[in-house]
Formats: structure tokens, sequence, C-alpha cells
């Protein structure tokens, strides 16, 4: 069981705070989800651009071993993948190695895998991005949201519930 859903109106990062959840409130596991987060971040200590509105959320929870979470990156990408799909009822979505998603070759959604120790137990938090209704003009890549490709809206909550419930079944958590 991955735990509950702990919504906030603004986190500096939704990573920090899973972290601090674990760290601080003795939280196993679970999703975190920000309305907005101050200090977004991508790979490589990138800035992930965060517009209230879009999805910003942090999966965390125990592994076993290094392994785990080498493989977590594609494993992550395909559940989101599938969430996608299942809400939206589209096959039109693709995976960009190494960490992104993309509709019509333009970016929609991004991961940050990260772990960490605490109390000789290895976490793992799979921090998501996904442009919902708005979407960042970035010079490097072409980027879009749901919305302006398919002209539905998807409720943060409701895709949480999901997103949580398809990680739950589709993968074993120590």
């Amino acid at each position: 069981m991955l735990g509950s859903i702990y919504y906030y109106d603004i986190v500096n990062n939704t990573n920090d705070e899973a972290k601090n959840l674990v760290e601080n409130f003795n939280v196993i596991s679970g999703l975190v989800v920000a309305d907005s987060q101050h200090v977004g971040r991508g790979r490589f200590g990138k800035k992930w651009n965060s517009i209230k509105g879009n999805f910003m959320g942090s999966l965390f929870f125990p592994v076993k071993n290094y392994d785990e979470i080498n493989n977590m990156q594609y494993y992550s990408l395909n559940v989101i993948l599938k969430c996608l799909k299942k809400i939206l009822k589209k096959n039109i979505f693709k995976i960009k190695e190494p960490n992104d998603i993309l509709i019509n070759h333009k970016k929609v959604s991004g991961i940050l895998i990260e772990s960490f120790v605490f109390n000789k137990k290895l976490y793992v938090i799979i921090g998501i991005g996904i442009n919902m209704t708005k979407h960042p003009k970035i010079t490097s890549h072409k980027t879009t949201n749901l919305y302006k490709e398919l002209k539905i809206k998807v409720g943060i909550l409701e895709f949480s519930k999901i997103l949580l419930k398809e990680m739950e079944s589709s993968y074993k958590c120590s």
C-alpha cells in the first residue's frame, strides 16, 4: 500500500516535502501534490517551470535496493503513460527517454527520480510534472499541455487518485 495523498496549496518542492514527511513525520509512503511549488527542479539541477493548474507531485516509498531505483525511471514513465491513456482514452503519448512524455513531438510531462536513506531504509521519490492546462515556453524544446492538445480538462485530485491506485496495483512496493 502506497499510503495517502498529501495535498498542499504551496510547497518549495514536492520531492523535498516527500522527504520531509518521511524524516520528520514518520510517513512511510504516499503522494505529495501541490497547487504550486517555488523551486521545481528537473534533471541535473535544471529548473522545472511549475505553473498553477498543472500536476506537480511526488510519489515516495521504500525500496529494497538500488537496482529498483535504477529501473524506476522506465517503470514510472510507463505507469504515468498508462494513467494518461486510462483517463483520456487516447493513445497518442510517446515516451522520450530518459524522462519525458510527449504528445505530437512536444513535451507534456517529465519525471525526476531521487533517492535517500533514512533509518537504514532506502527510499525512492518520483517527482512528476504534467502540463495539464498550461505549458512553459522553452527555447530548447517544444512543449504543450493536455488541454491544448485534447480539449479535455483533467482534475489534479482525480489524476492523483488514479496515479496512486495504478502505482499500487502495478508495482509491488517494499
